[in-house]
């Protein structure tokens, strides 16, 4: 798609989205327990290791619609996003419904979900304060959303969630260049493509999904929380004549709290995924079971079938407003895994930037050091096997500019 084509198709979804909340706007004025809205976002992307753009580039991250429901006690939401990179980001389009569910909430407060809903696992809402979040998100572990039920707690200083998912959120739609398995939102697994992939023939799915996660709230405000999560299901392998199935499970300890202005945010995780791959399921010689291949924006990459995942974040909010400007937040997110299988290295990510608002616009500005990283490096198969030739740390700048209504 070139560039004119592709202006041109955002500045007409942009227009649709702004005229069905236009719409809406009247009965939002009359109380109405229908909300619609969106957000139109931009980014200008700098990444060090691109030669052909030594000044980085520009343009449209996503367009989104957003409808909730809430009359007190029936709820429900649903989001569905459209997006369109430019060259120097993949040159590729894609949609995608991230998450639509309806629920209830009773009288304790306590509420049930079902639909395409999140999946409650580790720190929430996210374990990270940037936009592109942490190094649980690329392998699975952070804002994901499946096909399912939950149910969380009334609220107090102690709190529980169950999730119970029978497959995942599923995949949409995208261009000729993207892997069809990985159009989707949330990083599962799925099967490998051949043309935009790794050609490794492995063709395993997620399929009934348990987690558990459990919080206690103390201080004078309960302005800390140490949690506990667990997450156990099944990795189907369609590639097996025979049709065993494997598991992988997952365990997280973490800690939300602050003094004042200062906020921190602490996990400890540990995954393991059981894969049966047989021998021809691989690639560049590495072992069939020490990677299971994950997929989210068009493209899928493997990923270490064992690891450890520790994450560290620190912020400060700044008070008041600063001419048009507020909500002013200054932010360093760590994140590391640590492969447990095939000696492979580990990969980093440290992002340090801010985020601010001001009316309906809201910007992130975020500077990104990493290695081994599909995102941050050249590195895309870097969370499970390295390649020697990127042992180093590379940059990615990342600053945008986003218009919610």
């Amino acid at each position: 798609m070139n560039l004119k084509k592709s202006l041109f198709r955002s500045a007409v979804l942009a227009a649709t989205l702004l005229s069905l909340c236009s719409l809406v706007s009247a009965e939002e004025a009359a109380s109405s327990p229908l909300t619609v809205g969106g957000a139109i976002r931009f980014n200008y992307v700098y990444k060090s290791w691109q030669d052909d753009y030594k000044s980085g580039f520009f343009g449209l991250d996503t367009a989104r619609l957003d409808v909730n429901y809430d009359d007190g006690t029936l709820i429900g939401s649903a989001q569905y996003r459209y997006n369109n990179f430019p060259k120097g980001q993949g040159d590729y389009w894609q949609h995608f419904l991230h998450h639509g569910w309806i629920g209830m909430r009773f009288a304790d407060k306590s509420t049930v979900q079902a639909g395409v809903v999140k999946n409650l696992f580790g720190l929430q809402p996210f374990a990270s304060n940037n936009y592109y979040e942490s190094m649980a998100f690329y392998t699975g572990f952070e804002d994901k959303y499946d096909l399912g039920v939950t149910y969380s707690s009334r609220p107090g200083p102690i709190e529980w969630q169950l999730g119970f998912y029978p497959r995942d959120g599923g995949s949409y739609g995208g261009g000729s260049n993207t892997a069809g398995a990985s159009n989707r939102y949330s990083y599962n697994i799925v099967a490998d493509d051949d043309k935009q992939g790794y050609a490794t023939g492995q063709r395993d799915h997620e399929r009934n999904t348990v987690t558990g996660r459990v919080v206690t709230h103390f201080g004078s405000t309960a302005q800390h929380e140490v949690g506990l999560s667990a997450l156990t299901g099944t990795i189907r392998n369609d590639t097996r004549s025979e049709g065993r199935d494997t598991r992988r499970n997952a365990v997280a300890v973490h800690y939300r709290g602050g003094a004042g202005p200062w906020n921190l945010m602490l996990e400890a995780l540990r995954y393991s995924y059981g894969t049966s791959h047989s021998a021809t399921q691989t690639y560049g010689g590495l072992d069939p079971n020490s990677f299971v291949i994950l997929g989210a924006f068009g493209y899928p990459y493997p990923v270490a079938s064992k690891g450890d995942i520790y994450i560290a974040n620190l912020s400060y909010d700044i008070p008041g407003k600063l001419g048009p400007f507020g909500g002013l937040k200054l932010y360093n997110d760590y994140s590391i895994l640590r492969k447990r299988v095939g000696n492979y290295k580990s990969s980093v990510q440290n992002i340090s930037g801010m985020t601010f608002s001001a009316g309906k616009w809201v910007f992130y500005a975020d500077f990104m050091l990493g290695k081994h990283h599909p995102y941050i490096s050249p590195d895309g198969g870097g969370l499970a096997s390295t390649s020697s030739k990127n042992d180093g740390f590379t940059r990615r700048v990342n600053v945008q500019a986003g218009y919610y209504f």
